[in-house]
């Protein structure tokens, strides 16, 4: 795919090219910028919408109501994995690439096509082995091309324009899973081949990043410019001890069991939907694009106006204790609803925590970041470990706390249990936080 470096001998230094970007860099075009932010959205459209809906769908297509949970659960947990394993590796190897393309470029066109042929195998799979196959290709390679894409942002933009970019970025991820969820809706509503929730999204994203690749000028690397490269001594790297920086270790604990409750809620939700209130797919559907729109629309007012009230008075930890028992009220809300129109109110809750979480839990981990002026890039992907891993462990758990005591609904699913757990899970992540010193 790409000419990497190869390991070095012992004694070398791993982690980064010598060769560092001129830190005044000219401002990125227009252009540029648009190329970018529509390759990050067509992508997202691709990688979040079958987390959201389109593989629970395939996976109801192929199991049984009794089954559906725990295959469910077998698909997204090995693709979590992989993804958990390729977005830092496919980082760390984009560094040291020397091809004729540049250094970003080659994972960009070839992550974007292998993982097409992935969710292509899942669109025609006949059986739940060839899901998990297909989603394993697709998360190993899109995550290729994430590392990639997230990469380009300090590559490609002046820092003078890159909070703008980065918030646009932020907006296309957010948006990104509506789009889809609301082809997927058309094309169930239609009655059309279940295929068609999958090549859709899967023709924009090769488009939107092959679109991309051909107007972006990217780095190139020598071999002379790139620093040696040991695999045990990266590795080590990636250990930030929490008796040392007890700080981050808190931090990064609270983001875990927060995006762990928000994971067990996301990967399940479409079958809630189904199971408690008796929705065919398409209403299902439907109800899940609406609590979507009404998510994210709090959860940008509340990213705003949290961001804002934290820069004012400098402080972290309340907004984030705030933010995660918001969140897990709204996970409340959802176990113990019995009228969709309930719903609302959760996805309002849970918006709202969710939108002054990440306003602020960014920040927070900015304060208390290990060896920030020597170290930040790579204790930053530390601490985005605790971004993927809940998408691995949530699905794994999720089937025994769908199981407890007799369960309700068509398919057995105890979702009050499940609900109440997330809550719980989410709440224990602001207690995590309470123990941070180094912020207020």
């Amino acid at each position: 795919m790409a000419d990497v470096q190869a390991p070095a001998p012992a004694g070398q230094s791993p982690a980064s090219p010598t060769h560092v970007p001129e830190a005044g860099r000219a401002a990125a075009g227009t252009g540029t910028v648009v190329a970018y932010v529509l390759a990050f959205f067509a992508l997202y459209i691709a990688v979040l919408t079958p987390v959201v809906s389109t593989l629970a769908l395939k996976v109801d297509a192929l199991s049984t109501p009794e089954t559906r949970a725990a295959d469910l659960a077998l698909v997204t947990g090995v693709g979590a994995f992989f993804a958990f394993v390729a977005n830092p590796v496919a980082g760390a190897l984009s560094d040291r690439t020397t091809s004729r393309l540049g250094i970003r470029r080659p994972w960009l066109l070839w992550g974007v096509l292998l993982g097409a042929v992935g969710l292509l195998l899942i669109a025609f799979a006949p059986a739940i082995w060839m899901v998990v196959i297909g989603w394993a290709v697709t998360q190993a390679a899109m995550n290729g091309t994430q590392a990639a894409l997230q990469a380009l942002l300090p590559d490609q933009v002046a820092e003078t324009q890159r909070a703008r970019v980065s918030s646009l970025l932020g907006m296309a991820q957010q948006l990104a899973p509506l789009v889809g969820i609301a082809l997927a809706f058309g094309f169930t509503a239609a009655g059309a081949n279940e295929i068609w929730i999958f090549l859709v999204p899967t023709f924009l994203a090769v488009v939107g990043v092959l679109a991309l690749v051909a107007v972006l000028k990217d780095r190139r690397l020598d071999r002379a410019d790139v620093a040696p490269f040991r695999l045990g001594v990266f590795l080590k790297g990636f250990w930030v001890s929490p008796r040392q920086h007890p700080d981050f270790a808190w931090t990064f604990l609270g983001r875990f069991l927060m995006l762990f409750g928000f994971a067990l809620y996301n990967t399940y939700q479409l079958y809630f939907l189904i199971d408690r209130f008796g929705f065919d797919n398409a209403t299902a559907l439907s109800w899940q694009l609406r609590l979507m729109v009404v998510q994210a629309v709090v959860m940008v007012v509340a990213s705003l106006l949290g961001g804002v009230l934290s820069d004012r008075t400098g402080r972290r930890k309340v907004f984030v204790v705030v933010a995660t028992l918001l969140a897990g009220a709204g996970l409340l809300t959802f176990a113990l609803v019995q009228g969709p129109g309930t719903l609302y109110l959760g996805a309002s809750l849970f918006g709202a925590g969710l939108g002054a979480y990440f306003a602020v839990d960014l920040a927070l981990v900015t304060d208390v970041l290990p060896n920030a002026e020597t170290e930040a890039a790579k204790n930053m992907g530390v601490f985005n470990i605790a971004n993927a891993l809940p998408q691995s462990v949530a699905p794994a758990l999720a089937p025994a706390f769908l199981a407890i005591g007799s369960g309700t609904g068509a398919g057995g699913g105890n979702y009050t249990a499940l609900f109440a757990i997330s809550a719980v899970i989410v709440a224990l992540g602001a207690v995590a936080t309470l123990f941070i010193r180094g912020a207020r």
